[in-house]
């Protein structure tokens, strides 16, 4: 069990622009549903041998960081969970990269109902670090703000209509 202080930004991005080889990176498949959208209480399989049950806080407005607790689950009881999902499975494939700052660089393709969307998100210790980073050149767009990529709202609402 694991109490953490999540601070992220995430930019949507184009696949076929990412400037790296994902096919040399080991990929993380997950699956993540949600038990609760408000308060977010999220279920997540990982390459089918790791089971979490995270509960996030809800953020300030235009703050980057809020709670984040973690409780690692055995299978039985994450298939246990699952049948009191709200809303659509999301399954992604994760890629992680160290970027040249030091940070680890996590890029989420979607397939399934979300297929055809992509981004990149990165964690950070602080706010200000966060703050200071700059967009990628190969990004579409900073959604850091942007709730309708949350992945609770994509599992509750689907892509969004830009």
């Amino acid at each position: 069990m694991s109490i953490n202080k999540e601070i992220e930004r995430k930019w949507l991005i184009d696949k076929s622009k990412i400037p790296f080889d994902l096919s040399a990176i080991e990929p993380l498949r997950m699956q993540q549903s949600y038990i609760s959208f408000s308060p977010t209480v999220r279920l997540r399989a990982t390459n089918g041998e790791s089971f979490v049950l995270c509960i996030k806080s809800k953020p300030k407005p235009g703050a980057m960081a809020r709670d984040e607790f973690e409780l690692e689950l055995t299978e039985a009881e994450y298939n246990h969970m699952l049948s009191k999902i709200e809303g659509t499975i999301i399954e992604k494939t994760r890629y992680c990269i160290n970027d040249s700052h030091g940070y680890v660089m996590e890029f989420d393709i979607f397939s399934g109902s979300l297929d055809g969307l992509a981004y990149m998100e990165i964690e950070f210790p602080t706010e200000q670090e966060a703050a200071a980073y700059p967009n990628p050149p190969w990004a579409i767009k900073d959604v850091t703000f942007d709730h309708r990529y949350k992945n609770a709202c994509l599992a509750k609402n689907g892509l969004p209509k830009d």
